[in-house]
């Protein structure tokens, strides 16, 4: 009679051990695969590290940049690019150029030397209309082209700003003669930045590209003409 009784318990017994040995399996399997999962995820983190090592950021031209001046006889003249919250302020004494960059009417770069054609084969009007912008939205930078002196091969001033500076970078050329067809028609500008490198380029409406190529610097505040700085300064601050 209490064979019904201990057969029962026994078998209570065998399966409450069947339950605590697979839930220590399941217990197991689930810790592998979050280890497994923890390697994939440093193994991606490394990827990325690497990705953005490698980044390439591109800047497009900004075609809706706005442009204001006033070329009317003093002693200053002005020019202001801006796009969004930026504006860069442009202004001519005589034969030099300053350049100021504000954000939201903060001053990010105070006035500076700038280097850009506005009197030597050119005038106010051109060097107004051949001033780029290129920007790249994810960072909030960009870069600002300025026509150099040349004779023959077009020619720009590099500089590149973000929300926390502006700063002169090189000067590049096109060593070709460009097809008038292409400065009297759509042209877009665009640049490439990797690492330490930066290639800017020129796409006529065909969507044929031209690279630009490296010239040599003209480096930032060693012209002679920045011996007026400091009388000009005068004159810039009280007329901003």
């Amino acid at each position: 009679m209490m064979k019904k009784p201990l057969l029962k318990i026994l078998f209570i017994a065998s399966l409450a051990s069947v339950i605590y040995s697979c839930k220590k399996e399941i217990k197991k399997t689930v810790i592998l695969k979050n280890d497994s999962h923890g390697v994939k995820k440093d193994s991606n983190a490394v990827k990325n590290d690497q990705n953005i090592e490698n980044h390439q950021v591109v800047y497009n031209e900004i075609k809706a940049l706005k442009k204001a001046s006033n070329y009317a006889d003093g002693p200053i003249q002005s020019f202001d690019m801006s796009f969004t919250n930026q504006i860069f302020k442009i202004r001519y004494i005589e034969d030099r150029a300053y350049i100021r960059y504000e954000i939201d009417g903060k001053v990010i770069q105070d006035w500076q030397f700038l280097n850009v054609n506005f009197y030597y084969d050119s005038s106010y009007e051109i060097a107004q209309k051949d001033s780029h912008m290129l920007y790249n939205e994810s960072n909030s930078s960009g870069i600002l082209l300025f026509p150099s002196f040349t004779e023959e091969y077009a020619a720009y001033f590099v500089y590149e700003f973000n929300n926390n500076k502006l700063q002169y970078v090189k000067e590049i050329i096109l060593n070709m003669s460009m097809p008038a067809e292409v400065w009297s028609n759509v042209h877009i500008f665009k640049a490439v930045r990797e690492k330490n490198t930066m290639q800017i380029s020129l796409s006529d409406n065909k969507g044929k590209e031209y690279l630009f190529q490296d010239r040599e610097e003209v480096r930032e505040n060693e012209s002679p003409e920045n011996r007026n700085l400091s009388k000009d300064l005068i004159l810039l601050n009280s007329k901003k």
